[in-house]
């Protein structure tokens, strides 16, 4: 009877094992942190399918991918280039550290730990997530633009170092300016007004091969944002831009994973949920410079379901030729502000009226003094009267 129940004591130690796993400092352990993304029918719910568990990455994942898609609301009619290494910077904070899960308050894989001397079946924050205090996600820029409108593309490939076997980064963006169909007709104060749609979607691919495991784990993550953008320039060197529109992010995850980690030897992991961001709503405000005929930094804030800070600060923009003014295209168009007519016109206007008038008037004096001519030229006047009686 000792063997049996010696074999049941082991089997036991080895369930508790598998059932929990800490690390030495009360993190989750490897296994537990990718055992989120598989959706395992039958699996331990402690640590499979749990997509608020992940929901953080894809949560500040996708308002990096979808900021920094535009530099001005204004796109010049002339030929302009840009590039640049933009970014954004969001904070971490405590929303990205819990989760509500059954009606409780639990650790997300950015979480604190437990105690590791104290027996928990819950599941804490993978250690090396929990430590980051921001988040980022930086990516080279290329741009041109043509008549009012602007493609951007841009990426980011790195090889493959430690345990990120894969990172790329490739996004194609839009933009079209609408100030030359209204500008002209602004007072000159309000000409600085411009307003421009902007489409953006970005596509990232990461593969993560943790230490003591075979396979990866693929994260491929999409993000979309449509943007109505109203920028204001008081002075030609700074504009001041408004951002109202929609943004989402989705991340499906997938691969196959075996470990050979203590505690989950031969243990196998295939990922396979998705899990969506915090899809809605956007506003942002940021600041556009022009230092000279080239650079152009951005600074601003976003915020699409949690706040982030963007920047441009290593951006160039060059324009190839100049654009008319609003005053000249104006005149081109032979818009007069306000609906009245120039002085110019109503002389014009008003010459051939004034000038018959004229006309009219003097011929009416040259009828009236004809006959006092004629009576000057034919009567005879009281001198030659007398000279006539001098004569007899």
């Amino acid at each position: 009877m000792k063997t049996p129940f010696k074999l049941f004591l082991v089997a036991g130690l080895c369930l508790a094992a598998v059932a929990h796993a800490m690390d030495d400092k009360g993190y989750a352990s490897i296994y537990e942190s990718i055992a989120a993304f598989e959706n395992r029918p039958g699996g331990d719910a402690r640590i499979f399918n749990r997509p608020g568990y992940v929901k953080p990455i894809i949560t500040n994942l996708a308002p990096v991918l979808n900021s920094n898609w535009y530099v001005s609301a204004t796109v010049p009619q002339s030929m302009t280039f840009e590039a640049g290494l933009p970014f954004a910077i969001i904070p971490i904070g405590s929303d990205d550290r819990s989760f509500s899960e059954n009606g409780a308050s639990v650790p997300t894989i950015f979480g604190d730990h437990g105690d590791p001397l104290n027996y928990d079946p819950t599941v804490y924050g993978n250690e090396t997530l929990h430590n980051l205090g921001v988040f980022t996600y930086p990516y080279l820029q290329l741009a041109g633009g043509f008549y009012h409108a602007r493609l951007v593309l841009r990426g980011m490939w790195l090889p493959a170092v430690s345990e990120l076997q894969k990172f790329n980064l490739i996004g194609i963006g839009l933009q079209y300016s609408f100030g030359h169909l209204f500008q002209y007709m602004l007072p000159k104060p309000a000409q600085g007004l411009d307003v421009s749609l902007v489409l953006g979607y970005s596509s990232s691919g990461i593969s993560y091969q943790p230490e003591d495991y075979e396979g990866t784990l693929d994260l491929d993550i999409s993000a979309f944002t449509f943007d109505l953008v109203i920028g204001y320039k008081p002075i030609k060197i700074v504009e001041v831009l408004l951002t109202l529109g929609y943004q989402s992010g989705s991340m499906a995850s997938s691969g196959h994973l075996v470990s050979h980690a203590e505690g989950w030897n031969g243990q196998s992991i295939d990922p396979n949920i998705t899990v969506d961001g915090n899809d809605g709503f956007k506003f942002g405000l940021a600041v556009a410079f022009q230092f000279g005929s080239s650079f152009h930094p951005v600074l601003g804030y976003d915020y699409a379901g949690k706040s982030s800070f963007t920047t441009n600060v290593l951006y160039f923009k060059q324009q190839f030729g100049k654009d008319k003014t609003p005053d000249e295209i104006a005149k081109e168009k032979g818009y007069v502000r306000g609906g009245s007519v120039s002085n110019d016109e109503e002389d014009t206007e008003e010459t051939p009226k004034a000038s018959k008038k004229k006309k009219s008037k003097k011929k009416k004096k040259v009828v009236e003094e004809e006959p006092e001519e004629e009576d000057a030229a034919g009567d005879t006047t009281a001198a030659d009267d007398e000279f006539e009686e001098f004569d007899d």
